[in-house]
């Protein structure tokens, strides 16, 4: 039997952990909602988050060998609710939906299938990315993602612009995000504002970073300034 004081500091301690838990649970809801009835929850709950993940998305990866669109995104589903840290499971997931999943149909498809097919794969890999931006935290590669999926396979340079900036403002996103920004803003007849962002970018850049184009940026603003010049 355990002494009173030790009873009375445990209960204390639970007491203490309480609100910790709570917060775990309420942060990871929708996550914890996703994972229930599927076995693996227990697991992650017990700190093997990483483990259970790797298991599912060696099971996604199983699907997409047997060009199983279905379970694959189920599985994917799943692997991000088991463990969201991983950029790996984001990008790549995003990616087997919006570009491997059409890819499957046979030639022979009407073109029109086709189109609504790779429509609504792309929609899915998007939701997938935005579930990111809430599980994972802001990152400038699933910006980058969304706004390439918008760009290339939903032909929506707007929305594809605006996803480049937000890539742009976080930390540590790559260079070429901010240039493709402004080069899409031309390309929607916006050049009044691409020569403002570029103008706004081109002090941020390093002269000794080669990836940062500071001369390209540079031809571009002279390029936009004569453009803008013309009668």
């Amino acid at each position: 039997m355990l002494p009173a004081v030790a009873i009375v500091g445990m209960g204390m301690l639970l007491r203490a952990l309480e609100p910790v838990v709570a917060s775990s649970f309420q942060e990871r809801g929708e996550q914890l909602a996703a994972l229930a009835g599927q076995g693996g929850m227990p697991a992650v709950l017990g700190g093997l988050r990483s483990v259970v993940a790797s298991g599912y998305w060696l099971r996604a990866q199983r699907a997409w060998e047997q060009r199983d669109a279905t379970g694959m995104e189920m599985l994917i589903d799943l692997t991000v609710a088991a463990d969201e840290r991983p950029l790996y499971f984001w990008l790549n997931g995003a990616r087997m939906l919006a570009h491997d999943v059409p890819a499957w149909l046979p030639v022979t498809t009407p073109e029109s299938v086709k189109r609504r097919l790779g429509e609504e794969q792309a929609r899915r890999a998007v939701r997938l990315l935005e579930r990111g931006l809430r599980w994972h935290g802001t990152d400038a590669s699933l910006y980058v993602e969304m706004a390439n999926i918008h760009l290339h396979r939903l032909g929506d340079p707007a929305t594809a612009a605006h996803c480049y900036r937000q890539a742009a403002a976080q930390p540590g996103a790559p260079y070429y995000a901010a240039r493709i920004h402004a080069e899409l803003l031309r390309e929607l007849g916006r050049p009044r504002e691409a020569l403002a962002w570029l103008r706004q970018l081109l002090p941020t850049l390093p002269a000794t970073d080669p990836a940062a184009r500071r001369d390209v940026v540079l031809g571009r603003i002279q390029a936009l300034e004569q453009e803008l010049a013309e009668p």
